[in-house]
């Protein structure tokens, strides 16, 4: 199993991840791992705009609410689970790694502070 994050003292699990900007000034973004986020992943618009991802449309999400909201949706890619990834990025208040990007994976989560988050490729 790879190691990919850590849980907190506040019960959240910290998923670190390295995503390639346009302009070549990568960066590294901890985002929170949201089982109810059915997308890739979601990032503020001030980071969407520091790292000059491609912008693809926009895209119609609901939150945990209930309300809808029409957001902007762009193109990233990242280093995740020992792999490169092009995927799709919603724009939100805060970072979140959703569903679509730890789908086939075996993910195992160590449910204390400093606990381990560790995934292994399902076959």
């Amino acid at each position: 199993m790879t190691s990919i994050g850590r849980v907190t003292g506040d019960r959240e699990v910290v998923v670190p991840l390295l995503v390639h900007a346009e302009n070549g000034a990568d960066r590294q973004v901890d985002a929170l791992l949201d089982t109810g986020f059915n997308g890739y992943l979601a990032l503020p618009a001030h980071m969407i705009e520091s790292l000059e991802l491609h912008r693809l449309g926009r895209e119609q999400v609901t939150l945990a609410s209930g309300k809808t909201h029409l957001v902007g949706k762009y193109e990233a890619t990242l280093a995740f689970g020992g792999t490169v990834h092009s995927v799709e990025v919603v724009e939100a208040g805060e970072p979140l790694v959703g569903m679509a990007l730890v789908w086939g994976f075996d993910l195992r989560i160590q449910c204390i502070d400093g606990g381990q988050v560790a995934l292994e490729r399902l076959s």
